[in-house]
């Protein structure tokens, strides 16, 4: 999903619920204030789906969440039962306001409770109790198994036989006080099979019940929220996604350009693939039938006309540099990020025009992110910590980033391969000639993209100045331009 589809949706909700959606580090809502906050890099990392059943939920406790005075005893406790019921109740109440809300929210919460059943048995941090309350969420809605093994587990099933007994009181609660009373069968029943909470435990408790409905805009999700997001984003496996590096930032001006920059390709591409006549009528054979048209007809044409095929294929292999030095600009925003960005811009639009392409980051070393093809890249794959920290930002080696694009371009059959190189340094001349040299060999067109004219001789020496955008230190906002004039410019309309 683009952000800007996300804020279309939010401002639909916000005036709607009388509410702020506003941009945080996680997803949690203020009730007081009627705010929800959302984390971006989620926006793009998650499908949509999950996303509008993120922002349901915390838009469902702002309207349909109530003040509710706990008793003192086992407070910390009763806490966190009916946050757990509540979450419940409230998806309930919000999925009947909207035509598709409860297909949405119904399809997230079936991956998140699958996520979190294989995530319990390595939770360690969280007590027998909450975790029995998460185990328990879920067999309320069929998850889980049948026969329990674990201790939570077991709890857990009895703790979802009362909740299912007491389902319509769940999913038809007016307020939210009117839970109270299977909360503390619930809570009652914890107690006896594992006695109290320690005191430790309830310290934690405390402070995670007191951030719910009352969260900043700095604040984080709770680590067990975190967690199943960050599973869910990592697709199939149940292995955890990659970690977004610090430094890096997405912006949204460059790749929302994506779709319409891959419409126009595709267009281009539609008219190159049909069939043309080439030259005048007698460019063709002269048939014998044909001279049956001269003397019936009196058609004085009796010549075919020779076709030809107008069509070219094309393949791309881009690479960025990601060495420290894209990373330390003055501006708001690092050349390196308006980098990156402009690269899976390229990526997606090249994807809709369904045209192969390789991405690759280099510092000391070449990473190839993406290898050679058509599917999708996400933006967690380019700007991924660990993969920034293989590339080494110490250094810059342009001949090795010219070597992994044509050894990507090499994988594939295409009548016109270009590599994209853009970067901010300089490298050995001789070793980006040879490499210069190597790749125009195998037919491929190289161009590259320099940030600061200082660090341009050596591209110009090596790519030529025609065939060199340098880019000035103070305009790195340009390096989306500059992209999409390549890629205009070399995937033209044949003549």
């Amino acid at each position: 999903m683009k952000l800007i589809e996300f804020q279309k949706v939010g401002d639909m909700l916000s005036r709607e619920h009388k509410i702020s959606i506003i941009e945080g580090r996680g997803w949690a809502a203020n009730i007081k204030n009627r705010s929800v906050f959302y984390k971006k890099d989620d926006i793009y990392n998650l499908p949509e789906d999950h996303i509008l059943g993120l922002l349901l939920h915390e838009i469902a406790h702002i309207h349909y969440t109530t003040d509710v005075d706990l008793p003192d005893k086992n407070k910390e406790l009763m806490s966190v039962t009916l946050n757990m019921i509540e979450d419940i109740s409230i998806e309930s109440i919000i999925g009947k306001d909207y035509p598709n809300a409860e297909e949405i929210l119904t399809s997230t919460k079936g991956e998140v409770l699958d996520t979190l059943i294989k995530m319990l048995p390595t939770m360690k941090n969280i007590s027998i109790h909450e975790k029995s309350l998460l185990y328990a969420a879920a067999r309320f809605e069929g998850r889980g198994y049948a026969f329990g093994i674990s201790k939570y587990e077991k709890l857990g099933e009895k703790i979802s036989q009362i909740m299912v007994k007491k389902k319509k009181d769940i999913l038809e609660r007016k307020e939210t006080k009117n839970l109270l009373p299977l909360v503390k069968e619930v809570v009652d029943l914890m107690i006896k099979e594992e006695g109290e909470p320690t005191e430790e435990k309830k310290e934690e408790m405390a402070i995670s019940a007191g951030s719910e409905g009352n969260a900043t805009s700095r604040q984080r999700e709770k680590q067990t929220k975190k967690e199943i997001i960050e599973n869910l984003k990592a697709g199939q496996g149940w292995k955890k996604g990659p970690s977004i590096a610090n430094n890096v930032k997405f912006i949204d001006e460059i790749t929302d350009q994506a779709t319409r920059i891959g419409k126009q390709l595709r267009s281009v591409l539609k008219r190159n693939n049909a069939m043309e006549y080439a030259g005048r009528y007698r460019s063709g054979k002269l048939l014998a039938k044909r001279f049956v048209r001269v003397k019936t007809l009196n058609d004085r044409h009796p010549f075919t006309r020779r076709i030809v095929k107008s069509n070219q294929s094309y393949a791309f292999a881009i690479a960025s540099d990601v060495s420290g030095s894209m990373f330390g600009g003055m501006g708001e925003i690092d050349p390196g990020s308006y980098a990156l960005s402009s690269l899976h811009m390229v990526g997606e639009a090249l994807k809709y025009a369904s045209i192969p392409r390789a991405l690759t980051i280099f510092g000391e070393y070449a990473n190839t992110v993406a290898p050679m093809g058509k599917t999708q890249i996400r933006w967690e794959q380019l700007a991924n910590d660990k993969d920034i920290r293989k590339a080494d930002q110490g250094g810059t080696s342009i001949d090795r980033a010219i070597n992994a694009c044509t050894v990507e371009l090499e994988k594939v059959t295409a009548e016109r391969k270009i590599m994209i190189i853009l970067t901010d340094g300089q490298s050995y001349l001789q070793e980006m000639k040879d490499a210069h040299k190597k790749a125009t060999k195998a037919g491929i067109e190289c161009l590259g993209i320099t940030i600061g004219y200082d660090s341009g001789a050596y591209m110009d020496q090596t790519f030529s100045k025609k065939k060199n955008i340098t880019i000035s230190n103070d305009n790195t906002e340009e390096i989306g331009k500059a992209f999409i004039k390549i890629l205009k410019t070399s995937v033209s309309m044949s003549k």
